[in-house]
């Protein structure tokens, strides 16, 4: 990288996941933040090939793409050579601030910055990953981020990942800061319901329930299936669609032959046009087991649909049972067919729901907000340095 003769604020944004919402997140900083004031550079761990079109959006208007092989599970030897690949970029490469998401690559980029001295490391970790676990490995991951919260300058987080980052002593309070998700809706079109279906060869009176995410163990899509299952007994022609890739696409396959649903499961992979799939979706569901505050939910509003969710996270911040949806426990697939099938019989609630959400999204979660919040972030540290 060139000396900064135009005195842009240097950037490198790092993640080691090239999907899903967390990507969404950096795509969004790396191509929205002005581009007068920053010189972006990202670098993710290579993934499917149906996310380099989505990468495209960031390298057509000159956003440096890097990848440097990261996984997601802990592997000592694996995650040492992902290290040592990022120090020697910082090495080669100057940098006012590193901006480490999620938790692999929190760990990694945070540690590789404050061995090169970068003046400024955030982390946003998009759900802390000591939330998922109990016992010993909650107590083993909170050690981690504790001491990682010691070299980090600013951890950005929703309300309820900043409650508890203070409540397990993750970082000051004046180093967390609440900066909400945001989704940039013009982007997002509109489709004919009906045009649609016959597209994916659905009856056009078909009920459709949809699901969007990554198909991996922290979205507990077995819960999704046997829910599926019993609600078919009653109501046969309903739809259940799973939309993502991941590791467990041959698994779910299985499942849903075991079940014998499969004729009335699309698990369809990805979707290079997620507006298509909330077009003809009825009712949302997540079953995940943990999440941060997910850019699905905020998408699913945005389109009007009713949503049934795990209480997990922040869910609770954005979906408000009774209100534009329900919040249902975990792992309790009698309970999700149950408000599947009251929704089913009850179109006039899908709308109230539906309409609800569309408020509450419009209202509190500000595109322009959230770029300006970052911004601010940026700008203030690099100002001060100068003086």
């Amino acid at each position: 990288m060139q000396p900064n003769k135009n005195n842009k604020t240097r950037i490198l944004l790092g993640l080691e996941a090239a999907d899903g919402g967390a990507l969404k997140h950096v795509i969004y900083l790396a191509n929205y933040l002005n581009k007068n004031l920053f010189d972006v550079t990202v670098i993710l761990s290579p993934r499917s090939d149906n996310t380099y079109d989505i990468l495209k959006s960031m390298t057509d208007i000159g956003v440096r793409l890097v990848f440097i092989p990261m996984i997601r599970n802990v592997n000592p030897l694996k995650d040492f050579i992902s290290f040592v690949r990022i120090f020697s970029f910082l090495n080669k490469n100057t940098f006012d601030i590193v901006h480490a998401h999620s938790s692999k690559a929190g760990a990694l980029f945070r540690v590789a910055a404050w061995f090169k001295k970068v003046p400024l490391t955030i982390y946003t970790p998009h759900c802390f990953y000591f939330q998922t676990k109990k016992g010993l490995g909650r107590t083993y991951y909170i050690l981690i981020e504790k001491m990682l919260g010691k070299i980090t300058d600013y951890i950005v987080v929703s309300e309820l990942e900043k409650n508890y980052g203070l409540k397990y002593g993750i970082a000051d309070g004046n180093k967390m800061l609440n900066i909400n998700n945001a989704v940039k809706f013009n982007e997002y079109q509109h489709h004919d319901s009906c045009f649609v279906k016959k597209k994916f060869g659905l009856d056009e009176n078909c009920i459709v329930v949809g699901s969007v995410g990554r198909l991996v163990e922290q979205k507990d899509w077995a819960t999704y299936l046997y829910a599926a299952k019993r609600l078919l007994s009653s109501f046969p022609k309903v739809i259940f669609l799973i939309v993502g890739d991941g590791e467990l696409y041959d698994g779910l396959k299985e499942l849903t032959a075991s079940l014998e649903i499969a004729d009335n499961v699309r698990i369809m992979g990805y979707s290079a046009n997620i507006s298509e799939i909330y077009s003809i979706i009825d009712i949302y569901v997540s079953t995940s087991l943990w999440e941060g505050l997910p850019y699905v939910f905020l998408e699913a509003m945005w389109y009007k649909k009713p949503i049934i969710a795990t209480q997990s996270g922040d869910v609770g911040n954005v979906i408000k049972d009774g209100l534009n949806g329900y919040l249902i426990p975990q792992k309790d697939h009698i309970h999700l067919s149950d408000k599947i099938q009251e929704l089913i019989l009850n179109k006039a609630m899908c709308v109230q729901f539906g309409e609800e959400g569309y408020k509450i999204v419009s209202r509190n979660f500000s595109f322009e907000e959230f770029i300006d919040k970052h911004e601010k972030l940026y700008l203030s540290h690099h100002q001060s340095s100068e003086i």
